[in-house]
């Protein structure tokens, strides 16, 4: 089949996939299914060979990321309903003084954005957020956006994240890799975008139901957010919670699974082959298990009510509602993925880039942030372009780690009205539209465009 049809149609297909989504609202994981049927299919893979393609890249793909993805959403939910969130937040604004409580905001958020969904980070701490604005005067305009960007930025370039997991486990990236160097890219492009929004000067006081008890001297925001639902999931954040929970136990599930997996990929290498200790570290770091002794880790926060059903199994359940669609969208992204590479498609596009004279590894960045742009799903921008992608790697010739990194940071340009947590952002800090574009949009755009210029540098610098 000649280069030009093979790369016109994968075109189109990647064309339909946006239009479907953005324009007319079908669910992610059925255009996903349509586009890639149907890209087999005029490929000329047959119809029992395209839903063999799709069945074996689902089930590959899974196989590798769902246990995953599931201990993530859970032990992301066990930190909101127990308290430690709230905790954590408390202490970073207690270690700062009035004048750096941006930076504090910026360092919960960070931390929260490992495990916590982004919009959920608002939900929950948007009460106390907007109870600092009315003490200190500082603009919400700063603070919620912040407060948002720290988790966004985390939930796009490091697991366990529903994106970054299944990226990393497409591109075939481990995932202390993805952490370590997601980190790398993530961090600066928090702190740069945390620079712009800190110098925001228009100001936006705090919404009044959250600072109506200020106002009558009834108490601060220790308080906690009494009317706080996660808007993803419909459960509410408890106040009693945070009371009880210390600040080392609600760090200990976040910090643990990283530092087993990060150090089983460092050291398992180096360790004796078959010894005993080798065994159990390279064991306790897997990926799968970290995950789930990070969720057994942070049973404890729930003081008495750890062995209670609604500890043992209704969070749970409550964590694996959460996980439905990031898995089904892996799965299907990676049927994609075995199209792209078994039709052809892999070296059309390839030869085509080759042609342009562009770098190979802005070519990733920008799918990922043109999904992102258009479909207002940071997770879905550096899953699908990660699927996209896989393929192509061979034919780049660029490193899984670079690929992903590059469709980590791609995935956070950039956010406006058609998403989600800019919605939620921008309504629950008292902005107008303008107002999220101008901080939310473009400090998103200021995050994506710094993590990748660092990456740049480490390409430059040898370190991937």
């Amino acid at each position: 089949m000649p280069d030009i049809y093979t790369l016109l149609a994968f075109l189109a297909a990647i064309a339909v996939l946006v239009l479907l989504i953005a324009r007319f609202k079908v669910h992610p994981v059925a255009t996903l299914f349509i586009v890639v049927v149907a890209l087999g299919l005029v490929l000329g893979m047959g119809g029992t060979g395209t839903i063999e393609l799709v069945t074996t890249g689902f089930g590959n793909t899974l196989a590798s990321v769902g246990l995953l993805i599931i201990f993530g959403c859970v032990l992301g939910k066990m930190l909101e309903l127990s308290g430690a969130a709230l905790k954590i937040t408390e202490t970073a604004l207690k270690l700062f003084s009035q004048n750096k409580v941006p930076w504090a905001i910026a360092l919960a958020s960070t931390v929260l954005g490992i495990p916590l969904i982004a919009d959920t980070a608002v939900v929950m701490l948007i009460p106390i957020v907007s109870a600092l604005a009315y003490r200190t005067g500082i603009s919400m305009m700063k603070l919620g956006p912040i407060l948002y960007l720290g988790a966004y930025v985390m939930t796009s370039v490091v697991p366990p994240g529903p994106g970054p997991l299944a990226s990393a486990s497409l591109l075939g990236v481990s995932t202390g890799e993805a952490i370590l160097y997601g980190l790398m890219v993530g961090i600066p492009g928090v702190a740069a975008a945390t620079v712009y929004l800190s110098r925001t000067r228009t100001h936006v006081p705090p919404k009044p139901e959250f600072v109506e008890h200020l106002a009558a001297g009834s108490g601060g925001p220790a308080a906690g957010p009494s009317g706080g639902t996660d808007s993803g999931t419909g459960s509410a954040t408890g106040t009693e919670a945070p009371a009880t929970v210390g600040l080392f136990g609600s760090l200990v599930p976040i910090l643990a699974p990283i530092a087993l997996i990060v150090f089983a990929s460092l050291a398992g290498p180096a360790l004796p082959e078959g010894a005993r200790t080798t065994e159990a570290v390279l064991f306790v770091g897997e990926p799968t298990v970290a995950l789930f002794l990070a969720c057994l880790l942070a049973l404890p926060l729930f003081r008495g009510r750890w062995h209670d059903k609604s500890t043992l199994n209704d969070l749970f359940e409550a964590g694996l509602r959460i996980a439905a669609m990031p898995i089904a969208l892996t799965g299907v992204g990676g049927a994609l993925a075995t199209i792209i590479r078994e039709t052809g498609v892999a070296e059309s596009v390839a030869s085509g880039i080759e042609s342009t004279g562009l770098s190979p590894v802005i070519i990733p960045f920008l799918v990922a942030a043109a999904v992102c742009t258009i479909t207002g799903s940071n997770i879905l921008g550096v899953m699908t372009s990660a699927a996209i992608m896989q393929p192509l790697v061979p034919e780049l010739d660029l490193a899984p780690i670079v690929v992903y990194l590059a469709c980590a940071t791609g995935a956070q340009i950039m956010k406006h009205a058609n998403s989600s947590g800019f919605w939620v952002t921008t309504t629950l800090s008292n902005m107008t539209v303008g107002q999220g574009i101008r901080s939310i949009g473009v400090a998103s755009l200021i995050s994506g465009v710094t993590g990748f210029a660092v990456l740049n540098v480490m390409i430059a610098a040898g370190v991937v």
